[in-house]
């Protein structure tokens, strides 16, 4: 949208340029011409190089407009485009700030939990299967430590999501 504006005013800049320069160029013609003595000086030709000289006078409006557009409108939507375009990219920067591995906690979680009931289930069936890493004791702990590694994400995760969501001072 900025850059349609930005293109709009220009396209209007160029305008008033234009229609000044030619305005200008016009006026000049009617200016360099002296008026002869013997000529009348109101009522006449000399009232009407009068009137067209005032009215090329128009031509230096048009040049002050094409000047303040440029200046106080083109020049500010061209730098609040910059700095939309830098907030941009700003933004596309944090968005790797975002990105979480909860989905895959979870499920590490979920194997971990399942080992533990195959681990207990073993003990009822075979108490000599669950020797080593199979220990139930041992998978608890495993089973521990990997909660604990969810809700460090999961904190972690709702941590940042609050810090995005209060207002700005």
């Amino acid at each position: 949208m900025l850059k349609d504006l930005i293109t709009y005013f220009r396209e209007l800049h160029k305008s008033y340029d234009t229609r000044s320069k030619t305005l200008q160029s016009a006026g000049n013609v009617i200016g360099s011409g002296a008026m002869p003595s013997n000529f009348l000086s109101s009522g006449g030709l000399g009232d009407a190089s009068r009137i067209l000289a005032d009215f090329h006078k128009q031509s230096l409006n048009e040049a002050h407009k094409a000047r303040d557009l440029e200046n106080d409108v083109i020049m500010q939507l061209t730098g609040l485009r910059s700095d939309l375009q830098q907030k941009i990219k700003e933004i596309k920067g944090l968005s790797g700030d975002f990105k979480n591995s909860v989905d895959k906690e979870q499920e590490t979680t979920k194997k971990a939990v399942r080992q533990l009931q195959e681990s207990l289930g073993m003990v009822d069936r075979d108490a000599g299967a669950t020797a080593g890493k199979n220990d139930p004791f041992l998978v608890k702990l495993g089973v521990d430590r990997q909660v604990e590694r969810q809700i460090e994400e999961e904190t972690y995760l709702h941590r940042v999501r609050h810090d995005w969501t209060l207002p700005l001072p």
